[in-house]
């Protein structure tokens, strides 16, 4: 039997980046409907921070992503992949 080896971890300088957050803004045509949204959801939430939907009864959906995880290319091929149809605001 091989002898138990325990290893340490020292991490006492270790500097935490906490992640800088961006937002993308989508116009997506009915988006009131509950099957868009569920794809819209089923699509992002994952790989994303948040999914804010209009509460105006707009159109409008804002993601709030890592840049370091997902990038806002990323996230329009995944609601092209599903079939929703949008249009970006920004960036």
């Amino acid at each position: 039997m091989e002898p138990k080896v325990r290893m340490w971890i020292d991490a006492r300088r270790e500097k935490f980046q906490s992640p800088q957050y961006q937002e993308v803004t989508y116009i997506i045509p009915h988006i009131e409907t509950p099957t868009i949204r569920e794809t819209v959801y089923s699509a992002l939430a994952s790989l994303v921070r948040e999914i804010q939907f209009s509460q105006q009864g707009g159109n409008l959906v804002k993601v709030i992503y890592d840049p370091e995880r997902i990038t806002p290319s990323f996230i329009d091929y995944l609601l092209l992949q599903r079939g929703v149809e949008f249009r970006r605001l920004s960036p």
